[in-house]
């Protein structure tokens, strides 16, 4: 699932609470997403920056739906992610003894993960957090690496806890 699937699938109440989230604790990387998307629709920056914030924020939801804009859809899911649920990060990362710098940053993503490694930080994700907010997370770590890896898009295919919504 491509990261404007994930928008398209996710509840507008969760998609605008994402970006609510960024516009707080970034309010420049909100800033750049909202002028490269007027750029990219052929608008002014003004005209979408005079609306009010719900609607800039419903705005930039519906754009970052569309296909042509899956990179910047992306980044604003990672954003969002690594700013926000940190410690759900960590726990995964550290379940599956996948190296990273303490805060959830990867510097070099293995080219296979253990199974039984996954399933047990994927277990625990899913005790302790939100089932939509796992699935999600786990969605966007899929993106990382072409394809994926097998061993995580089992459990977002197989797991009835998996869901976006």
């Amino acid at each position: 699932m491509s990261a404007h699937e994930i928008l398209k699938t996710l509840p507008d109440q969760r998609g605008l609470a994402i970006l609510d989230s960024i516009r707080t604790i970034d309010p420049n990387a909100f800033k750049v997403v909202l002028l490269t998307l007027a750029e990219r629709r052929r608008l002014r920056p003004v005209f979408v920056q005079k609306k009010p914030r719900s609607e800039q924020a419903a705005w930039i939801l519906k754009n970052l739906r569309l296909r042509s804009e899956d990179h910047v859809a992306e980044h604003v899911l990672q954003l969002w992610l690594v700013k926000t649920q940190e410690e759900m990060i960590v726990r995964f990362l550290d379940v599956a003894e996948i190296d990273h710098d303490g805060e959830g940053m990867v510097d070099e993503l293995p080219e296979t993960l253990d199974t039984e490694k996954v399933k047990a930080a994927a277990d625990l994700l899913f005790e302790k957090f939100d089932h939509p907010l796992v699935t999600l997370y786990l969605t966007v770590f899929q993106l990382q690496r072409p394809g994926g890896w097998p061993e995580i898009a089992a459990i977002l295919e197989e797991d009835p806890r998996a869901t976006l919504s």
